[in-house]
């Protein structure tokens, strides 16, 4: 019967299945401890004085570097994004650019055609602002991932200086993460929000006698908005640790709540107020467009706010029972 592979065999498999496509894990990690298990025993056989972790120990290494293995395995060189994330990193752009590039497009195409901008005028914006947004978008979201990629690998130095390898440097096999596409998704929307809220104020899009004036009350970067950036950290803070844990728990989901409450606040009490919109942009909007309603608009952000802290929070409960419900090994 072939010995028990532990905790040493755990983090290689581990460190070379890390590297590997998701759909390509399971199998070469089967087939990784069978190996490890198969080669043990048979050192046991071998030098009967040998005790089981030392022959593990002479197994691992013969299977050399962990990251080498993985490259033949998949026969791709080493490279920015390895195959472990690179699925995951070409659905989350594709996912982001499909919602966000449209959405912010035609705003800005509206917005300018509101101002009173000439056709050609337009387009060049349109132009302008949809290379600019694919750009960030592709660079920012490649950027988290990189670095989500080498922190959660812990690949050390090591590996990078192509010094000896020896089992010694393998790291500790790792607790359950969450979704690296949801992590980054997140964290690049909430960037994106706040570089809105602060693009819209240095680059004000609307223009009034001559003046630009942002869509959103100035007054509010006193109160307010510095309030709702800080909770963006926060949010980020957040979505980093839910990664860390291994995705959602019930403690999780019950802060969600109170996290998600306290970022609507601010959108549902300045719309009910009507204070959150330029009182300089409601008269720029309405000299093109007569039948704006800001107390519609404020009405309409702050019904917005509660929808989306409702949805999220019943969906976090909801990502909480398919959690507990997932089968584990």
């Amino acid at each position: 019967m072939p010995a028990t592979t532990t905790s040493l065999a755990e983090r290689y498999v581990h460190a070379v299945t890390r590297r590997l496509p998701e759909e390509q894990r399971a199998d070469v990690a089967d087939e990784l401890r069978a190996s490890i298990a198969d080669r043990v025993e048979s050192l046991l056989e071998e030098r009967p004085d040998l005790d089981p972790a030392t022959a593990e120990r002479e197994a691992v290494a013969e299977l050399g570097e962990p990251s080498t293995l993985a490259g033949a395995y998949t026969g791709r060189p080493r490279q920015l994004l390895g195959p472990e994330v690179y699925p995951a990193w070409e659905r989350t752009v594709r996912a982001i650019l499909l919602v966000a590039v449209p959405v912010s497009t035609l705003a800005f195409a509206v917005v300018q055609v509101a101002v009173g901008k000439t056709f050609g005028e337009v387009v060049g914006s349109v132009v302008w602002i949809m290379l600019s947004l694919v750009v960030h978008i592709v660079f920012w979201t490649t950027l988290v991932f990189v670095l989500a990629e080498r922190s959660s690998a812990d690949s050390g130095v090591r590996e990078s200086l192509d010094v000896d390898w020896s089992p010694d440097d393998l790291p500790d096999a790792p607790q359950r993460r969450g979704s690296l596409t949801d992590l980054v998704a997140a964290l690049t929307f909430q960037a994106l929000l706040a570089g809105l809220l602060v693009w819209q104020q240095v680059r004000p899009p609307l223009s009034l006698d001559g003046a630009d004036v942002p869509v959103l009350d100035p007054d509010l970067w006193r109160s307010w908005f510095p309030v709702i950036l800080a909770l963006l950290v926060v949010e980020a803070g957040f979505e980093v640790v839910k990664y860390r844990v291994g995705g959602w728990t019930r403690p999780l989901a019950v802060a969600n709540v109170a996290l998600g409450a306290l970022f609507a606040l601010p959108f549902v009490y300045l719309g009910w107020t009507e204070q959150l919109l330029n009182p300089d942009a409601v008269l720029a909007i309405q000299q093109d467009w007569a039948g704006f309603s800001p107390g519609t608009t404020h009405a309409v952000v702050a019904l917005v706010a509660v929808a989306i802290w409702l949805w999220d929070s019943v969906d976090g409960f909801v990502r909480v029972h398919r959690t507990q419900g997932a089968p584990t090994r």
